[in-house]
């Protein structure tokens, strides 16, 4: 890895120590809003950007999502922050060009310490990749992508096979800990894909209805009405 994904952020501050406003216009608005500048309008994408890197829940989220190379759009249907704000992240505080190769993005996941919940979440992305992040993330099916039925699957097999080891440890210990994790994670799962076939259901039924209108269509049934035994 050639630079840290923040390699930009660092590169504003020093600006600022240094005086040196940054010509690019996003790294100009942050320099602006790190100087205090209060006498000009800002960048509005500048300042979500830099809210949410101030944050840590939010900052772990968009920066796994980004890590495992999800695009804006995709980010955005999950967690509702606007194309916009999470191009002006991944450009001044997160930096996904920044890896290499999948190796570099592992090495970081896995040397990552700045908190407990980016750790687990950016080892999960990098293990799992950009579509368990949508299971794990997302509210509703609505935001989860076909492909996701195969980690649901994946999910659901993990939790089964975890809960078999926890029966062999004690309730408080991290193995059983996990365990109830990974079941919480497959209920979810399960419950967006229940709703995605339930959604199914009803269309298959309407279309029969349609094409089975027998009491007052014969064209689309292809029956007579006296011939239909009620």
């Amino acid at each position: 890895m050639k630079l840290t994904p923040n390699h930009r952020h660092v590169a504003v501050k020093q600006a600022v120590k240094d005086k040196k406003a940054p010509t690019n216009p996003l790294e100009n608005a942050l320099y602006r809003h790190l100087n205090g500048d209060r006498t000009t309008v800002l960048d509005e994408a500048v300042l979500y950007a830099h809210d949410a890197y101030s944050h840590t829940y939010k900052r772990e989220v968009l920066e796994s999502f980004l890590l495992v190379e999800a695009s804006p759009a995709e980010i955005q249907s999950v967690t509702k922050v606007p194309v916009a704000v999470v191009e002006a992240y991944a450009h001044l505080f997160f930096d996904p060009s920044a890896f290499c190769d999948e190796l570099d993005r592992i090495e970081y996941a896995y040397t990552y310490t700045k908190n407990d919940y980016g750790a687990d979440l950016k080892r999960k992305a990098v293990d799992y990749g950009k579509e368990f992040l949508k299971v794990r993330l997302s509210r509703s099916s609505s935001d989860i992508a076909p492909s996701a039925v195969m980690v649901q699957n994946e999910i659901r097999a993990t939790a089964y096979m975890l809960s078999a080891c926890a029966k062999t440890n004690a309730i408080d210990s991290d193995v059983s800990k996990e365990a109830r994790a990974w079941a919480q994670l497959a209920l979810k799962a399960s419950e967006n894909q229940e709703e995605e076939l339930a959604v199914a259901g009803v269309e298959e039924i309407m279309i029969a209805l349609e094409v089975k209108d027998e009491t007052t269509n014969v064209e689309k049934s292809g029956l007579r009405p006296e011939d239909i035994i009620h």
